[in-house]
């Protein structure tokens, strides 16, 4: 079993011999160096000649003659020769060799070649009479002298070749390859020094097929993958040097073309109707691109020509509201009507500029904004380098402001108009609203909403004054998240000066404190008061708040408030004219409870509404147990005074969804929407213990006499019954279940479900 094992093992070695031959004779190219190609293809030869010597060597030892030891020549010539190519390997890859490496290697060389020339000689006699030769030359086992000094050379080749390796390990692309099979070469020359047994033969042979396998894979790498790798490399380096050229190109167009497109979009600009934010934005990206700057700035002048109000920046993070004329560059570009430029801002620290995070301004140009003759703003540019503006860029700079400032005028003209078109839009649309609906709510709602765009407000608030005319109900709020649901007039006394005069006016905005809890330091502060009256009647309130920068005189919009605040208050006095009207043919007027009218029309609506979403519907009659008796003992005005303290009771202890109402007499009615049968009996329970406990007039003017009631349920469940009964029906089966109540002895309450 060994020895097939050693056999095979052998034959695997002279197969990775010839492969690593092959490759290595094939791989070297023809560009590179003369001389290291001639010795490429050298070494290629012999490992070639080391793997057909084994080959020899393993048809001779498996011939199984005890008088032929020529396989132990071939056996060592074979040796000498793989640790020669491994040495020559080392040397041919080896960029700069030092001088003790150049030792080393001549040393190794020289063993090698007298070893070699030894070894010939005694294989040119292989086939002659062995008497031939002299008794010390004459191989006939492996423990012959010169067999071990073979081994040893080889092993000492090998250790040089470890050593020149070892020494120069960072130039060698391989090298942690060919060092592993030095290792496993040395290794294997020991075993067959050792040659114990037949055991470690095989040991031997497996470490020389490591040894091999390594160089295979060192010579694959070095002649196959680290080529394809710079290869690789090289055509990335080449796409990145493509792509690098396409750009430069690029830029070398965008710089050749910027001026063309620069004045191609002055002229669209005067040409067009943009309106003011884009034609202002236009021009601040056209001057950062023109002045070869990183920022710039436009500014308007106020009517008061006190400051400049910033429009439009470019490059700039968090710009100033407004800027000052004392004392400043803009002033002087202002008063002379000229462009004025600093290029060594460190030499005025009292010139207003823009703070970046990332640099710092070093130059500055200003030129006027001119329109009809008249400077209407500025236009600036600024560098973080010295000296960065000259004469040329003055000049420029001044004809630009002279276009751009026509442009702007056009643009704020156009401006103007739209905002003439938008106001009689917003108009309308609370014409609208006000038209379409009679709830108050709705109507100061949509409104406010109608407003807050018309005037491009931040924040809203609007309000319905309460009956005592003191306190307003929030109704409506937008961006608005202050915790308030009522406002009373007596903690704004500022804010109640105002209302009184019923015109809109803008102020301060910590006349609303909450209002002013909401400003950051570079809000304007301001705020719209518009009350919303008819004939010095005030119905509400709207207020409106402003979180960013707007100019006084651009606030001036009062005339068109004050027809927004009379087209509101117009819709909301009709709207409580007709709920008025409404309240009075649908109620009661002396319980204020709905009257029977109304308790009609809501009960053919709730019947239809739970048998379409099939939930519950209950209906309880209330009744006064010997009124008529009340009436004789106290008379007939405090019946009334009863019926109507009765009225409060039904209003308070039901739901928002529930309707009490009056449906006779002394006779009262409480339709529950989503109420079952239980809930209907707990309510009515708690109905009659609160009358029964309840004190109510007497003929003397106290509240002493006392009443009870008696009360009849009659319920409409789905789940008992698919078909709806009648208004008819179900006010019939409360009735009886009434009666049955008076009937069992009054002051109780009996149910009823209708089954179909």
């Amino acid at each position: 079993m060994l020895v097939i094992a050693h056999n095979m093992l052998g034959i695997f070695t002279i197969i990775l011999g010839v492969i690593i031959s092959f490759i290595a004779w094939h791989g070297i190219s023809k560009n590179a160096n003369h001389y290291s190609y001639l010795k490429g293809k050298a070494i290629s030869f012999f490992i070639l000649c080391a793997s057909i010597l084994d080959l020899l060597q393993l048809l001779s030892y498996s011939a199984n003659n005890p008088a032929d030891t020529s396989w132990i020549m071939y056996w060592m010539i074979a040796c000498i020769l793989w640790a020669c190519a491994l040495l020559y390997t080392i040397r041919l890859t080896l960029k700069t060799p030092q001088p003790t490496d150049t030792f080393l290697f001549y040393t190794a060389s020289l063993l090698l070649i007298g070893l070699l020339t030894g070894l010939l000689t005694n294989f040119s006699f292989t086939f002659d009479k062995f008497d031939t030769l002299p008794s010390f030359l004459h191989i006939d086992n492996t423990n012959h002298p010169l067999v071990i000094s073979t081994l040893l050379i080889a092993i000492s080749i090998h250790s040089i070749s470890l050593i020149i390796l070892r020494r120069n390990f960072s130039q060698y692309i391989t090298g942690d390859y060919i060092q592993i099979a030095l290792f496993f070469s040395i290794l294997s020359n020991l075993a067959y020094l050792s040659d114990v047994s037949i055991q470690t033969n095989v040991f031997a042979h497996l470490c020389k097929c490591f040894a091999y396998y390594f160089v295979l894979r060192a010579v694959f790498k070095f002649v196959i993958k680290h080529p394809y790798e710079q290869l690789l490399l090289f055509k990335e380096q080449l796409e990145q040097l493509a792509v690098n050229n396409a750009e430069l190109y690029k830029k070398s167009e965008q710089q050749r073309n910027l001026l063309e497109d620069t004045l191609s979009k002055i002229g669209t600009i005067i040409s067009s109707q943009l309106n003011v934010k884009d034609t202002l934005d236009a021009i601040a990206d056209m001057v950062t691109d023109l002045m070869h700057s990183r920022q710039s700035l436009i500014g308007l002048l106020c009517t008061n020509q006190t400051h400049i109000q910033v429009v439009a920046t470019h490059g700039i993070n968090t710009p100033p509201a407004v800027i000052p004329l004392n004392h400043c560059l803009r002033g002087q570009v202002i008063v002379q009507n000229i462009a004025l430029s600093i290029n060594d801002l460190s030499q005025h620290p009292d010139i207003q500029k823009p703070q970046l995070i990332f640099s710092s301004i070093q130059s500055m140009i200003c030129a006027p904004l001119i329109h009809d003759g008249e400077v209407i703003g500025i236009i600036e540019a600024y560098s973080s380098d010295l000296n960065a503006f000259n004469e040329s860029d003055l000049r420029f700079l001044t004809a630009l402001g002279r276009h751009a400032g026509t442009a702007i005028a056009s643009a704020m003209l156009f401006e103007k108009t739209k905002l003439h078109l938008e106001e009689e839009k917003f108009l309308s649309e609370i014409s609208q609203t006000t038209s379409t609906t009679i709830d108050t709510n709705t109507i100061i709602e949509h409104c406010t909403s109608h407003v807050m765009k018309a005037l491009n407000a931040d924040v809203a608030v609007g309000m319905l004054i309460d009956a005592d005319k003191k306190n307003f109900t929030i109704i409506s709020s937008i961006n608005f998240n202050y915790k308030l649901v009522k406002m009373n007039l007596d903690s704004y006394p500022a804010l109640a000066s105002l209302l009184a005069t019923f015109r809109p006016c803008i102020t301060a905005a910590n006349t609303f404190a909450p209002f002013a809890e909401l400003y950051d330091q570079n809000a304007s502060r301001y705020m719209m008061v518009l009350p919303i009256a008819v004939e010095q009647n005030l119905l509400g309130l709207i207020l409106l708040g402003w979180q960013h920068f707007i100019a006084p005189e651009r606030l001036n919009r009062i005339s068109f408030a004050f027809l927004m605040s009379q087209q509101i208050a117009l819709g909301l006095e009709k709207a409580h004219l007709y709920n008025q009207i409404k309240l009075m043919a649908l109620s009661d007027s002396l319980t204020g409870l709905a009257n029977r009218r109304n308790f009609d029309m809501f009960l053919t609506i709730e019947l239809k509404r739970a048998a379409s979403l099939k939930r519950p519907l209950s209906l309880i009659m209330l009744d006064l147990d010997k009124f008529k008796r009340y009436n004789d003992s106290f008379g007939h005005l405090t019946g009334d005074k009863l019926l109507s303290q009765l009225g409060q009771i039904l209003q308070y202890n039901v739901r928002n969804i529930d309707l009490p109402a009056r449906y006779g007499g002394e006779e009262f009615s409480i339709i529950l929407p989503e109420c079952s049968s239980n809930e209907a009996k707990f309510l009515g329970e708690k109905l009659r213990e609160i009358i029964e406990s309840e004190n109510f007039p007497d003929d003397v003017g106290t509240t002493t006499a006392k009443i009870t009631a008696s009360l009849g349920i009659a319920t409409y469940d789905p789940a008992v019954s698919a078909i709806p009964p009648s208004r008819e029906k179900i006010i019939e089966l409360a009735d009886k279940a009434l009666y049955q109540a008076k009937k069992e002895g009054r002051n109780r309450v009996i149910t009823s479900i209708i089954i179909s």
